[in-house]
């Protein structure tokens, strides 16, 4: 098997919100053993944990340039890592060192760059694609807003950016009434990006194009943006006769 080593250029500091709101998740190995289970993860996402995943994957060219923003639970790494190919890159980075290695330890035979990155910071090369897969429904509003404008400046000419998270559930969707407190209890920035589209966040949202995809009656979400070949050309205003 390959030796996968974890690379860390710069020292990065946890943000406070992980231990303040987050400990049972990152901090307890037993506890990410259980949430890494498909299973569990499919319970999780009321069945639709399958389905995204297939969405997901036919997004990403095989043997293409990959960079995931942060760690997921389940086999998302693993199916992306083997549909990129051993032609292609991979690059996993996170700004927790043991998620890192949560990673390496299961995925030791797969071809997978992990870096030490804290994703708010940005980034230095450019891919073919870029994922964030639930992560933005953790962070405040201003990480919220760097992550995903990082990921974007990260994307290439024609390639792509693939958000996929929590979304504002239908009307009719009456789970919504058992997310609002969950979410306020465990995971209290979600509610935000059910007021405001990825999109919105976006400092050069003309530079793509983009597209969205619903799942579960609309509680989780699947935004593509596609960066254009050329920069938008700038709109000249003729000088007003008046």
């Amino acid at each position: 098997m390959k030796t996968i080593s974890v690379k860390n250029a710069k020292i990065t500091k946890e943000p406070a919100y992980i231990d303040a709101l987050y400990p049972l998740i990152y901090k307890n190995t037993n506890m990410s053993r259980f949430l890494d289970d498909s299973r569990i993860q499919n319970i999780l996402t009321f069945g639709f944990y399958k389905k995204m995943l297939e969405d997901l994957l036919e997004d990403i060219g095989t043997n293409s340039t990959v960079l995931q923003m942060g760690c997921t639970f389940g086999p998302q790494i693993e199916k992306t890592a083997d549909k990129i190919g051993r032609y292609g890159t991979y690059v996993l980075a996170d700004i927790l060192k043991s998620e890192l290695d949560r990673a390496k330890e299961k995925l030791i035979d797969k071809k997978i760059d992990f870096e030490i990155h804290d994703v708010r910071k940005p980034l230095s090369r450019k891919y073919d694609t870029v994922l964030c897969v639930m992560l933005l429904h953790e962070l405040p509003e201003v990480s919220r807003t760097k992550v995903i404008n990082n990921a974007l400046d990260a994307v290439k000419d024609g390639g792509k950016a693939i958000f996929i998270d929590y979304n504002r559930p239908s009307d009719l969707n009456l789970l919504r009434f058992l997310l609002k407190p969950f979410n306020r209890l465990f995971f209290p920035f979600t509610e935000s990006l059910w007021k405001k589209t990825i999109k919105s966040y976006a400092k050069k949202e003309a530079y793509f194009s983009w597209y969205k995809k619903t799942y579960a009656a609309g509680m989780y979400q699947k935004v593509v943006a596609v960066r254009h070949t050329s920069e938008p050309q700038k709109q000249i205003t003729k000088p007003s006769f008046y």
